[in-house]
């Protein structure tokens, strides 16, 4: 998928494929000097609570333990395309553990904005997902405080404080995205984690961004 978002003013004309939207102009000083953004966010009813122009969302969940939801698209207002990532409330992960080794199934989704361009007058970028959602096994090695695990297109390097999760994860992402899918996206983004773990489950986030490419995603699975 690709968007474009062009702005005049005192209007923003959005433009997506044949549809055409318009919207409030940003105030004075409200464009960002960053075109990307990133973070972490609630969730509510499987969405992440965020209000974003051309928004997308996905989600992966695991009966047992919980939901995480990932959202991208633009805030017209700043001018940057963003990616954000949250828990839904209460996962089960269950007791606390302080020490051995456990190994979580677990399984995985992202997001990926690529390729922006902002001038005066517009901004734009290519939107990228994996088609079905990826697995991994992760292993906690409670005694050293680690979490870690990888695939093809995701390795964990995670910290283990209790029961939160922190870290980071790399996304080594290559996807179908642009108009139609025609073109793919590919490249890799370092990216914070960060979620909770137990005796019987994992759950995470993790987002980030460079200087053109914005990512969220999430990861949750059951102990073996």
């Amino acid at each position: 998928m690709s968007f474009t978002i062009r702005f005049k003013h005192p209007i923003f004309l959005v433009v997506v494929l044949s549809s055409v939207t318009l919207m409030s102009a940003c105030g004075a000083g409200g464009r960002s000097s960053s075109i990307t953004a990133s973070g972490v966010e609630s969730v509510s009813d499987g969405r992440v609570n965020v209000s974003l122009e051309k928004e997308s969302n996905l989600s992966v969940s695991n009966a047992r333990v919980g939901l995480v939801a990932f959202a991208t698209g633009i805030n017209d207002r700043k001018g940057q395309v963003v990616a954000v990532a949250g828990i839904a409330d209460n996962p089960e992960v269950g007791a606390p553990v302080t020490e051995g080794r456990v190994t979580y199934n677990t399984r995985y989704n992202y997001i990926v904005l690529d390729n922006t361009n902002r001038t005066d007058n517009f901004i734009n970028a290519d939107q990228g997902t994996r088609r079905f959602n990826g697995r991994t096994t992760l292993t906690a090695d409670y005694s050293a405080g680690t979490l870690t695990g990888s695939s093809s297109d995701l390795r964990v390097n995670g910290q283990i404080s209790g029961q939160e999760v922190s870290g980071t994860a790399r996304v080594d992402y290559n996807v179908r995205g642009g108009f139609l899918g025609t073109k793919t996206l590919s490249g890799r983004m370092n990216t914070t984690l960060d979620g909770r773990i137990g005796s019987t489950g994992v759950i995470a986030t993790f987002h980030g961004t460079d200087s053109n490419t914005a990512v969220a995603g999430g990861l949750v699975g059951e102990a073996n």
